[in-house]
């Protein structure tokens, strides 16, 4: 199922009104020949426009501004992370950081060296390539990757969810 485009909606909205000449005219033509799609997205299009010409678009309830407004503070505005939940994630990264460091240091994946061959990978009949190079692999340099990755994105928590808080607050604060 094609997904209809703003600039379909459009074409077909131009069609309606009569607006549309030459080639894109039967490119619409053509097109809602063969899509069902399309012919169904025409009659809402033409549903809503007999409903807005005979008036008869609803109009909400006289006090529906003022129930709205009477319950927007019990809904609760998210502002992502809160400094709370991003200590708990920072806690939660040093954690993994602290583990991951102490396996690396103790040598664990010292012994993960190898090479990645990719010779002896099935390849659908009739396709040939040339010779695929064999790739070195040094666990201990991936696990020392994951480890970097997991510092940046603790700078990162820390800095959204706490340092940046903090000093919004502090500078709104008035000496």
């Amino acid at each position: 199922m094609n997904r209809i485009t703003q600039e379909i909606d459009q074409l077909l909205q131009d069609y309606l009104e009569g607006n549309l000449i030459g080639e894109k005219l039967e490119k619409v033509k053509k097109g809602l020949e063969t899509s069902e799609e399309l012919r169904n997205r025409l009659e809402i299009l033409k549903t809503i426009e007999r409903s807005m010409q005979k008036g008869q678009l609803m109009e909400p309830s006289s006090h529906f501004t003022q129930r709205v407004m009477s319950i927007l503070h019990k809904i609760p505005a998210t502002q992502g992370i809160t400094p709370r939940n991003g200590l708990l994630l920072l806690a939660g990264i040093l954690v993994a950081l602290g583990i991951g460091v102490t396996l690396v240091d103790a040598g664990l994946y010292n012994s993960l060296n190898g090479i990645l061959s990719f010779e002896n990978m099935k390849l659908p009949t009739g396709v040939t390539t040339p010779s695929l190079p064999s790739i070195p692999f040094n666990g201990k340099w991936v696990v020392n990757g994951i480890i970097g990755l997991n510092i940046g994105l603790a700078f990162l928590l820390l800095d959204r969810t706490i340092l940046k808080p903090f000093f919004q607050r502090r500078s709104r604060v008035q000496f």
